[in-house]
């Protein structure tokens, strides 16, 4: 009865912070602009680690310059870690573009939205990303390009990579491990989606407290393609061992 009462508070007081944040973010880069905004928000996901339980352990330095950050994708819980020392823009799939708060906020924050399984949109995502970040703002993406449903690895696309090499951008690795097996989630995004997610969020929700490490590297730009990527999966790869259940990445 107590874990159904606090995943029934949690999810109402969530609820109640991001109706709040998706019109003061939006607000507030009218007001003041994009560095407001992103101060608005920041302090927000503070607020909403406290609402949800969220302990979040810090192992390394959080990005201070403009970079690109590359992080694993286990669950959605992972966009509540865009939470750097800078404005950090998020590449997010369309599907949620027009969803009431969490589209507002994202429009907000002027999130890069690409629509998945376009081979045209690439590109131009890669090109948008390395114009954010010559203007001082860092980039927040998953190369797995999908949230994986356990902590393993699943490949990732070499452009990205490439658009940092070229480029000359900092790379910075972040790598999230939960420390519940249950907060890790997957879905198609097809039909079902929303009442599989609030199933998957009212059982996690019931937990006293939803405990992460996010391991960061240091910053580096990337000399080859192939030897970025393989970087990628050798950091997540010694972060996540204990959580493995095959090799890295998964064979598809």
């Amino acid at each position: 009865m107590l874990c159904h009462l606090r995943a029934f508070i949690r999810l109402l007081s969530f609820t109640l912070i991001m109706t709040a944040m998706s019109i003061a973010v939006p607000l507030a880069r009218v007001l003041g602009g994009a560095q407001f905004a992103f101060n608005v928000h920041r302090k927000g996901m503070f607020v909403v680690h406290k609402v949800l339980g969220i302990k979040l352990n810090i192992i390394g330095e959080l990005p201070t310059t403009p970079a690109l950050i590359m992080c694993n994708h286990p669950s959605y819980y992972d966009i509540f870690f865009n939470i750097g020392h800078r404005p950090a823009v998020m590449i997010v799939a369309d599907q949620f573009k027009n969803w009431p708060l969490v589209g507002w906020l994202g429009q907000g924050l002027n999130t890069i939205w690409v629509r998945r399984h376009c081979p045209e949109a690439g590109k131009k995502i890669r090109q948008e990303m390395v114009a954010r970040i010559r203007s001082g703002l860092s980039i927040f993406v998953c190369p797995e390009g999908r949230t994986s449903g356990t902590h393993d690895i699943y490949p990732v696309k070499p452009g990205m990579f490439v658009e940092a090499m070229r480029n000359e951008v900092p790379v910075v690795f972040y790598s999230i491990r939960y420390h519940s097996q249950e907060i890790p989630y997957f879905h198609d995004l097809k039909s079902g989606f929303l009442p599989h997610l609030m199933k998957h969020l009212w059982k996690s929700l019931q937990h006293p407290r939803i405990e992460v490490d996010l391991r960061v590297s240091p910053p580096r730009l990337i000399q080859d393609v192939d030897q970025g990527m393989q970087d990628f999966y050798r950091f997540n790869r010694w972060h996540l061992r204990s959580w493995l259940t095959g090799p890295v990445p998964v064979q598809m």
